[in-house]
């Protein structure tokens, strides 16, 4: 796929000036030299806009007309959405990794630009960061199944999560500050999205309610051990989002924002973990590059559970011809992508256990944010 990010011409000491101090001599301390640069370079872009197409409302939209209607009625769900965009004066790229995403190429084209098309409006469109669309591929939730997505809102990860599954089976999701629960809740209307339930309360709190008894046909609330997957997109620094076009993305940031984040994000796992039912999945995620929001969070969960915990490799469902897929991982699949707790050549860093090394972190660049991911799993009791 063509690069469509735009690197400024800075130097190094350029973007250096631009960032917090306190904040650039961690990275030096996280990171190796050469693999910090490649992050200092990865803030000195400007990303197209992306978007994530919505099957929920593509596959059952009537005014499909023309090349788009065409590629409705064959199943290229995103090429009609493509075609009612170029229609518009909007062309798009789709991604190799992923069908459902696209990556807007005409010059000058932003969100605000997008948000005025009927696409956007009806819900057949979602903008979204690519980093942010591979969570949920990671996790893979299936149709039928129990879903937990714990700090859900705006509901990005929801409405994918809920198309992923066809609208079969259940997804709770949960915030607890109302203005975003209300974002979140109307993203889920818009989107058509039918199997998720909104719950408002305190994430570090759900997992700690009753267990679900076998058999039980429990509403959105919280418990024990209730659901197959979960997803805890975690609130982070943000470390990820950097630009140096945009101030405001990194102007916040300080040492105390990180400590209390990885104090937060604990108490989130503990939650996510007992909510998640033997057997079943958990994808932490974050879009932050600090290592104790992101490998320490790891290692320090694998102590707390022990052989309960297992850590699997991200994966995920490439699309080939004919509707067959394959599963790639994300270090095979994305130039971003490398393993977790890792200098970027392989060599561990600060003797984290070699099961961290199946995480995967993504390294801000000309199309994506920087993200950490990794997928667990609880063995049965």
């Amino acid at each position: 796929m063509a690069e469509y990010g735009r690197v400024k011409s800075l130097s190094i000491n350029d973007v250096l000036r631009h960032l917090p101090r306190d904040f650039i001599d961690r990275l030096y301390a996280d990171f190796p030299a050469l693999l910090v640069e490649r992050i200092l370079r990865g803030f000195a872009v400007t990303r197209p806009v992306t978007l994530r197409v919505n099957r929920l409302r593509v596959a059952a939209n009537p005014a499909n007309e023309g090349g788009g209607k065409e590629a409705a009625e064959t199943g290229d769900l995103a090429a009609a959405v493509r075609a009612e965009l170029a229609a518009q004066g909007i062309a798009t790229e789709p991604v190799a990794w992923y069908a459902d995403a696209l990556v807007v190429t005409t010059p000058g084209v932003r969100e605000r630009d997008l948000a005025k098309t009927s696409a956007y409006q009806e819900g057949r469109i979602y903008l979204q960061s690519l980093s942010s669309m591979l969570p949920p591929l990671v996790l893979a939730p299936q149709p039928g199944e129990r879903v937990l997505d714990l700090t859900a809102a705006p509901g990005s990860k929801t409405t994918q999560m809920a198309a992923l599954m066809g609208n079969a089976g259940e997804i709770v999701a949960c915030d607890k500050n109302p203005i975003r629960l209300g974002r979140l809740q109307h993203n889920l209307r818009v989107q058509g999205v039918t199997i998720a339930r909104t719950v408002q309360m305190d994430a570090t709190q759900f997992g700690r309610g009753p267990r679900a008894q076998q058999g039980s046909q429990q509403g959105p609330r919280p418990g024990r051990q209730q659901f197959d997957r979960v997803l805890l997109d975690a609130p982070c620094s943000g470390e990820g989002l950097f630009l140096l076009e945009d101030p405001r993305s990194y102007q916040y940031w300080t040492p105390a924002m990180v400590e209390r984040m990885a104090a937060l994000q604990r108490r989130l796992f503990v939650s996510a973990w007992e909510a998640l039912r033997p057997g079943g999945v958990l994808v932490y995620s974050t879009c932050t590059l600090s290592r104790a929001e992101n490998e320490d969070l790891i290692a320090w969960a694998l102590r707390q559970f022990g052989s309960k915990m297992e850590i699997e490799p991200c994966q995920i469902q490439i699309s080939r011809a004919a509707g067959l897929s394959r599963e790639a991982l994300l270090t095979e699949v994305l130039p971003e992508a490398m393993a977790a707790g890792t200098d970027g050549t392989g060599r561990r860093l600060d003797g984290y256990p070699p099961a961290v090394g199946l995480a995967v972190r993504i390294l801000p660049s000309e199309l994506m944010e920087g993200f950490f991911i990794c997928r667990l799993r609880k063995r049965g009791d």
